[in-house]
């Protein structure tokens, strides 16, 4: 099988999987999404270790790494079910709710003690040669691979989060299928950038193009079947080819910094996880930075409009 058949097969297998998990994503209280976006996280983060370490020159602290990967989830996991319809859970979970409501910004506590906890133990346990990338890749490591990934949750308690999600990880998506084929068909041009020497301008073009004639088509049938879904939630057309054209833009650099911490590390793919993808970061590495935008800018949409 060829590699872009892989890519399809893979790509495809993994998008009835979201599909599922979206579909059935309140069902109960949407832990099996949460443990699917954990699975991607922690090998995302793994993924990240692996390509900056460099020994005796400094290597992240991977427990505490994968612990507070893991703790950001919990908390942006936390964040959603305040947001929903809690009334079925177990008594202790609804205790821990009630706590957790209590506390304002809850991320920036859990960074600040990521920060003293790898700090701390890196200065005492860890040789001082090299302690400023031990304690700065572990420390990015988690905020890189693994809250963007969480910040679904943030997307799905909006209250038209699906239409969100899909909007967002449609013109993410569409963008690299657009490019990757525009480039191998049409790329003649090279865009120059020493981080990606192979990409050229008539592919970035056709991803743009191609991105937004799939997401037009998405919300068009979207409101087809969906009428009732809330407008705050729903761009124009003129506004939506302009957020289209930005996500694009947006997802061409969360490649471009994938790219150029595999070019530092002098590898080609992240991992070789899932096939014709290579890893998780060479799947999501755009959508690290897409999701972060498309909920602000839905969630600030929503309070203006």
């Amino acid at each position: 099988m060829s590699e872009t058949a892989k890519r399809i097969v893979s790509g495809l297998s993994i998008a009835v999987v979201v599909i599922l998990a979206l579909y059935f994503y309140q069902f109960a209280a949407g832990l099996h999404a949460f443990f699917l976006i954990a699975a991607f996280a922690l090998l995302g983060v793994e993924e990240f270790y692996r390509l900056t370490d460099k020994g005796l020159d400094g290597r992240p602290i991977r427990g505490i790494g994968f612990a507070f990967a893991f703790l950001f989830l919990v908390v942006l996991y936390l964040d959603y079910l305040t947001g929903i319809d809690a009334s079925s859970l177990p008594d202790f979970v609804l205790s821990i709710l009630s706590i957790f409501e209590q506390v304002h910004n809850p991320i920036v506590p859990v960074l600040l003690l990521f920060l003293i906890v790898a700090s701390s133990y890196s200065m005492v346990y860890r040789p001082l040669d090299g302690t400023a990338h031990t304690i700065t890749s572990t420390i990015v490591g988690p905020i890189y691979a693994a809250l963007p990934l969480g910040m679904v949750f943030s997307i799905l308690s909006l209250d038209a989060g699906i239409f969100v999600f899909v909007y967002i990880a449609m013109a993410t998506i569409m963008t690299d299928v657009g490019a990757y084929f525009a480039g191998r068909w049409f790329g003649k041009h090279n865009a120059g950038l020493k981080v990606s020497p192979k990409k050229t301008y008539e592919g970035y073009i056709g991803g743009i193009i191609f991105a937004n004639i799939c997401v037009q088509a998405y919300v068009y049938f979207w409101l087809d079947f969906f009428p009732d879904t809330n407008p705050a939630y729903v761009p124009g057309w003129v506004e939506s080819v302009l957020l289209t054209v930005v996500l694009s833009f947006i997802s061409v650099f969360g490649d471009l910094v994938e790219s150029a911490l595999k070019r530092d590390a002098r590898i080609k793919d992240s991992s070789s996880t899932i096939p014709g993808h290579g890893g998780v970061l060479d799947l999501v590495d755009a959508m690290l930075f897409t999701f972060p935008f498309g909920f602000y800018y839905f969630y600030i949409r929503a309070m203006i409009v």
